[in-house]
């Protein structure tokens, strides 16, 4: 039941507070950097399982070590590492192997990540000692 309650709770904070950075905060910034590497609008069902498996990495490499450990700063030092790492591997990558890469979007994309992840974390780690 913990686990349910922080995955949903975590999977609903990352999708809300990164449809209002990608939605209303980033919109422009994307793309005016990326310019016509981006559809015209997303794939939904890809980015549907972005987030299913995610949130639930999430879960498990930090809210649930955080609860384990009773500490919230557990949940955030972990959840900033995985942000930055799964952001990182994405953007690190593409500024390796792609032409044109702005270094910008892969700077702000990493600070954006690790951010969202301790964010999603938190409300999941949260919401598991208020509820569960």
């Amino acid at each position: 039941m913990k686990t349910t309650i922080a995955y949903v709770a975590t999977l609903i904070a990352f999708l809300a507070l990164d449809a209002v950075w990608l939605g209303l905060v980033a919109r422009t910034f994307y793309r005016d950097q990326l310019g016509e590497l981006m559809l015209p609008s997303p794939n939904l069902a890809v980015a549907a399982l972005f987030y299913v498996f995610f949130a639930a990495a999430i879960v498990f490499l930090a809210v649930l070590p955080g609860l384990a450990a009773g500490s919230l700063t557990t949940v955030i030092v972990n959840a900033v590492i995985l942000g930055l790492a799964a952001y990182g591997t994405y953007d690190i990558t593409n500024l390796a192997t792609l032409k044109n890469w702005p270094i910008m979007v892969t700077v702000v994309d990493m600070a954006w990540g690790a951010f969202l992840t301790a964010f999603a974390a938190s409300c999941g780690f949260l919401a598991t000692r208020v509820i569960g």
